[in-house]
């Protein structure tokens, strides 16, 4: 297989001289927006990017505008499975916007990768468009569904497409039919099985092979997982997409489809009804809004816990400017410190869901000094003596997470979950859809679900998205590399290069990841922290736009 296909999961799409071109990289995409072409291809890479729409310029004008010159920036995506990617791309490409891409790539995932993610899964999106001066969060996170007699593998409600619809109906511009087509295509004929799909599939080969419907959709004829090079084709799930693209969404919800699948989701022992179907409607939200020098950094509300657990953390280390200069061990036991705290104060804020008082108070920098109160800079301060005390909770490390940007600035940052390595570990007979495991139940939750973004204060232009996977140590990898790069200035590639800590509270152990150097973990040890080495801690996506100009003719 190509490698270009095996590790394309960052891509940049721009126009020079009449000639469209595809820059992909293997780790991460830096775009110095508004900058001139430099001269080493690493950084500033592109001339007239993207910003906030000029003056009462309209997004059409805009776009008309840049495809028109000599160079024009379309777009940038992060995402953890290649063939999704490449599909975002293709949308920016053809004039789509980020959340056109962004619907793209969650529904091709659920045909590539839906170990991460399926139509029976859930998640949720940060978007803000400069041109309207406005940042939304669309929340549609998988409720459980209503159990049933046949029930003995309890399942969520399907809500990823009425999700991606409502973000595709406010922002984007192409035709969802399209989209939706070009899905169908993929499982009807089949993709290529990139290395990252591949692995999920080796993990969980043998309980999820122990479901009949499901062996007959990810098992080779010789009765082996799919592995990276192979084409897999999905029948059953083309002809889902067919019927959606016939009938629209709405045909997923109500009617004739709707009954076929609540009927398929019982015969595989899950929880659903038509009315969980009909009733289910996203809730669009007011993300948190933390100023932080010239720009306003959000963070998803609940009940998105990784949302609040990321802007604790920030708070945290923002307060006197403690991590700025942060280096070394240092660096890592103020990360430490604020992770434990941070993980002990998110269940109170959880019980807070929606309210604009709670918010306010999250976002107070005076909630972030009576948390560090005890702080100590050398040594470690042992979770008993904590307020609020830490209390162990699992979460579980499956789903994905993306960023997307357009050449007008639209950028969108999603968290997208099964709530387990593909859900329930069933398929739906005849629908070719994976069930997503309920919420509520042992590690399933939403708790690691937290996008980032944040904007220019003064001109609303895009300057930073991330989205982190990978359970509880999403959200200190998230926060790591977002303050690595936004407070203490680092680039991006530096900042996800950057060994990783985490410490999710209870128990009372940091988690090192195994690059960092010897030195300092003895240093931390000496601290009083007690330490435990892993190979790699989160799963990270994240892009920039770090001048965040407007766009130039």
């Amino acid at each position: 297989m190509p490698n270009l296909l095996r590790d394309r999961t960052i891509a940049g799409v721009y126009r020079r001289s009449n000639q469209v071109i595809a820059l992909a990289l293997a780790a991460v995409l830096t775009v110095g927006c508004g900058g001139d072409s430099g001269s080493d291809g690493k950084s500033g890479i592109f001339s007239g990017l993207s910003g906030i729409l000029p003056g009462s310029e309209s997004r059409s004008q805009a776009r008309s505008t840049l495809i028109s010159s000599n160079v024009v920036f379309f777009g940038a995506i992060a995402g953890d499975e290649p063939n999704a990617v490449i599909a975002a791309e293709d949308v920016l490409k053809f004039g789509g916007t980020a959340a056109d891409a962004a619907v793209a790539l969650a529904l091709t995932m659920t045909v590539t990768m839906p170990s991460s993610i399926s139509l029976g899964g859930g998640g949720v999106c940060i978007v803000h468009d400069p041109g309207q001066k406005k940042t939304e969060v669309i929340d549609f996170i998988a409720p459980p569904g209503t159990s049933n007699a046949r029930a003995d593998r309890p399942s969520a409600i399907p809500t990823l497409l009425r999700g991606l619809a409502a973000l595709q109906v406010r922002y984007g511009q192409s035709e969802l039919r399209e989209i939706l087509a070009k899905t169908e295509k993929k499982a009807r004929f089949g993709h290529i099985v990139s290395r990252a799909a591949a692995r999920e599939m080796v993990l969980a080969a043998k309980p999820l092979f122990q479901d009949p419907n499901a062996r007959r959709v990810f098992a080779r004829p010789d009765g082996r997982p799919f592995e990276e090079g192979d084409r897999h084709i999905q029948q059953d799930l083309a002809d889902t997409y067919a019927a959606l693209r016939a009938g629209g969404v709405t045909s997923f919800y109500e009617g004739p489809l709707a009954a076929r699948i609540v009927k398929a989701v019982q015969d595989a022992g899950g929880t659903l009804s038509i009315e969980d179907l009909r009733n289910y409607v996203p809730r669009w939200r007011k993300p948190v809004a933390i100023p932080y020098d010239d720009q306003i950094v959000n963070f998803v509300p609940a009940p998105a816990g990784g949302g609040i657990t990321s802007g604790l953390m920030w708070n945290m280390l923002a307060m006197e400017n403690r991590f700025q200069g942060a280096a070394g061990a240092a660096r890592l036991h103020l990360l430490l410190e604020t992770a434990k705290r941070a993980f002990g104060a998110r269940p109170s804020w959880l019980q807070s869901v929606g309210t604009v008082k709670a918010e306010q108070a999250f976002a107070n920098p005076g909630n972030a000094q009576s948390l560090m109160a005890s702080f100590n800079r050398s040594a470690a301060t042992p979770i008993a003596k904590l307020d609020p005390v830490p209390a162990p909770v699992r979460e579980n490390p499956a789903g994905t997470g993306f960023v997307i940007v357009d050449l007008v600035g639209l950028a969108v940052a999603c968290n997208l979950t099964n709530y387990n390595l593909f859900g329930t570990g069933r398929v739906a007979p005849g629908t070719g859809i994976v069930l997503a495991a309920a919420p509520g139940q042992a590690d399933r939750n939403a708790l690691s679900l937290g996008p980032v973004l944040s904007f220019d204060a003064e001109f609303q232009s895009f300057r930073y998205a991330i989205a982190g996977s990978g359970g509880a140590a999403a959200m200190t990898a998230t926060t790591s590399v977002l303050a690595t790069s936004v407070q203490q200035g680092v680039t991006l590639e530096k900042a996800i290069e950057a060994p990783r800590v985490h410490h999710g509270g209870a128990p009372d152990i940091a988690v090192l990841e195994a690059a960092v150097p010897e030195n300092i973990k003895r240093d931390l040890e000496q601290r009083g922290h007690k330490t435990a080495v892993v190979p790699a801690l989160g799963k990270v996506n994240a892009g920039e736009c770090p001048l965040g100009r407007a766009v130039r003719t």
